[in-house]
């Protein structure tokens, strides 16, 4: 898409409870990209079990390109009834996000949705939709780059009641603190966690709802592109020259070995910072025309291990400002990409084989592939070319 949606979703249970009753579902695609947020009735198990089920059939209906009647029908038709209320009863929010655009926007009787943009609370344009006597609100609009969109279950403004606050957190002071991490240029991951934690500690760490935050923050495509590990023929060493001339981007080489190839490549040298030494990981170095050049696995895996702690809450943003390979690789794949071109080489590493080597470092492809999991995590889109 010309636009990158970042999308980022936590929740909490209600306390006592193993499964949230809650259940966020994206899909995204050529086309589009589906966020739907969906509320069971209750909690526990059967609230699981709605939410699921209707996050699920929306989603995947709406991506089949079926019309919005078409899923208000099937889930009206699909939810199993409660046998306490005879009621089938789920509250979701849709948002649908087209290339040319365009935003589509659906909200059942969860709370409205909030959509920041330019630093303002934007009131969006609903319709009402009367299905089998129910209320659904429709919104059509454009997004632009740098626009906010939160939205929430009921537990988000039920928080804190009878423990900090008489009648919870309102919409207005929930919306009013989404607008102001707008002001810090936060992730749509650091605005949904700091909302779902502030909920937490309104709760008094014992929430009464299950509590659940989705935010798609609208951003420029930013790309970088990064080649780990030698081809398995060395005659390709060239195709990886190719490659990362046509590449977007910044430039990243990750590993010893890969450096060689592209300093001999493109004829030039390699320089070792010592400067960035640290406990942990070796100096970075540089090579004309590549933005980092570091050492390979034990850079990666201390980028894994400092990116954990961050999700973790075990560090601040501070991690990613130190001087060391790792601390640099997290920085630009996290904080400097929404899209990474992943050069992958199919040969491995002999040290690697080395049995007097600890495990961790028998295979690159067991970090590689963690590297790649934290990248999607963080709702980065990761493109692998083998070479």
């Amino acid at each position: 898409m010309p636009l990158f949606m970042d999308i980022a979703s936590d929740s909490v249970n209600k306390v006592h409870e193993e499964l949230c009753g809650d259940n966020v579902e994206v899909r995204i695609n050529d086309e589009s990209v589906i966020v739907v947020l969906a509320d069971g009735m209750g909690s526990g198990v059967k609230a699981n079990i709605l939410a699921t089920l209707t996050s699920t059939i929306a989603a995947t209906m709406l991506e089949e390109k079926m019309g919005i009647m078409d899923v208000l029908e099937t889930l009206e038709a699909t939810l199993p009834k409660c046998s306490v209320r005879h009621m089938a009863y789920s509250t979701f929010t849709i948002v649908q996000v087209f290339r040319n655009r365009k935003a589509y926007i659906l909200e059942f009787d969860n709370p409205p949705l909030v959509f920041v943009r330019d630093g303002e609370i934007i009131e969006l344009e609903r319709k009402e939709i009367e299905f089998q006597g129910k209320s659904v609100y429709e919104t059509t609009m454009e997004i632009e780059k740098g626009d906010i969109m939160a939205f929430f279950s009921d537990g988000v403004i039920h928080a804190g009641i009878g423990n900090f606050l008489n009648f919870g957190w309102q919409w207005e002071e929930a919306s009013d603190y989404i607008l102001a991490r707008s002001y810090e240029k936060k992730k749509a991951k650091e605005i949904s966690k700091a909302l779902v934690d502030t909920c937490y500690n309104l709760y008094g760490e014992e929430p009464g709802d299950d509590t659940t935050v989705a935010v798609i923050k609208v951003e420029e495509r930013k790309y970088v592109t990064m080649f780990s590990g030698p081809p398995l023929d060395q005659e390709k060493d060239a195709e990886i020259k190719r490659l990362l001339e046509r590449a977007r981007g910044k430039k990243i080489v990750c590993g010893g070995t890969a450096a060689n190839i592209v300093a001999r490549e493109f004829g030039e040298e390699v320089k070792v910072d010592f400067s960035t030494m640290s406990d942990r990981v070796p100096p970075i170095a540089t090579i004309k025309g590549i933005d980092l050049v570091t050492e390979g696995v034990l850079t990666m895996q201390e980028t894994i291990r400092l990116c954990d702690d961050y999700i973790n809450n075990r560090c601040g943003r501070e991690v990613f400002q130190l001087k060391n390979g790792a601390s640099m690789l997290a920085n630009m794949l996290i904080n400097e990409a929404t899209t990474i071109d992943l050069i992958m080489g199919n040969s491995i590493n002999p040290a690697h084989q080395n049995p007097d080597f600890p495990d961790e470092l028998t295979t690159k492809w067991r970090v590689t592939q963690k590297l790649i999991d934290m990248l999607r995590y963080f709702n980065k889109e990761v493109n692998i070319i083998y070479v």
